[in-house]
């Protein structure tokens, strides 16, 4: 992988699809032109916590940029999660690995009653780099509703990572209840730091009619 080169491949036999995918994130990383970032494959989930009673699934321990990284791993969760915030071809194999993880973590749902969704970013535009391409991979592959259309920024706001509970992350959202209402709502992030987004909108999700609600993030800051 460090040169850019492989020789092949040979499978585990875990099931025909787990290794069709496999296959996908191994042509995706070393088959294309482009030269690949390097970035962490790992296919099972890091951890889970709770937050009002919904779980929510992350991939990595993530230490923000303010802390020196003091292994190659480290160096590669934050490159990940970096170039999945500038949007492009991260997306995709984003999606690939968050698919693998889910169905390792047991999740099963099809489109008449589940329904991915995307955490809004802070603008419009950083919704538009970061979330269209995996929505689309991801929900293409588990056999979901892609929801990057279910919820709308009418207008930018700042940031509010890592900001108290008194900030109202919603007040600059609209909601189209049609994709949440029966359905079991799986909302999706980048990064969970306080896990107040996740708190605020899974509270949202409830009140239009959603049956259920878990989270899945790339990290959870350390």
């Amino acid at each position: 992988m460090e040169a850019g080169k492989h020789a092949g491949w040979y499978s585990l036999g875990r099931s025909k699809e787990w290794n069709a995918m496999m296959r996908d994130v191994l042509n995706f990383t070393f088959e294309r032109e482009k030269k690949m970032d390097f970035y962490p494959y790992e296919t099972m989930f890091k951890g889970e916590v709770l937050i009002d009673g919904c779980r929510c699934h992350y991939l990595h321990d993530y230490y923000p940029t303010k802390i020196e990284k003091t292994d190659t791993h480290q160096k590669r969760v934050s490159n990940l999660i970096f170039r999945f915030k500038e949007g492009g071809h991260c997306g995709e194999l984003v999606a690939r690995i968050l698919a693998l993880c889910l169905k390792h973590a047991g999740f099963n749902g099809t489109k008449e009653d589940t329904v991915l969704i995307p955490i809004p970013a802070s603008t419009r535009e950083r919704q538009r780099k970061r979330f269209p391409v995996v929505c689309y991979y991801l929900s293409e592959w588990l056999g979901i509703t892609d929801g990057f259309k279910a919820i709308w920024i009418e207008e930018d706001r700042e940031q509010l990572k890592g900001k108290g509970k008194d900030k109202d992350i919603l007040r600059n959202l609209q909601f189209t209840r049609r994709y949440i209402r029966g359905k079991n709502v799986v909302l999706l992030d980048d990064v969970l730091t306080t896990g107040e987004s996740f708190r605020q909108l899974q509270r949202k999700m409830k009140q239009l009619g959603a049956l259920s609600v878990i989270g899945v993030f790339l990290g959870k800051t350390v």
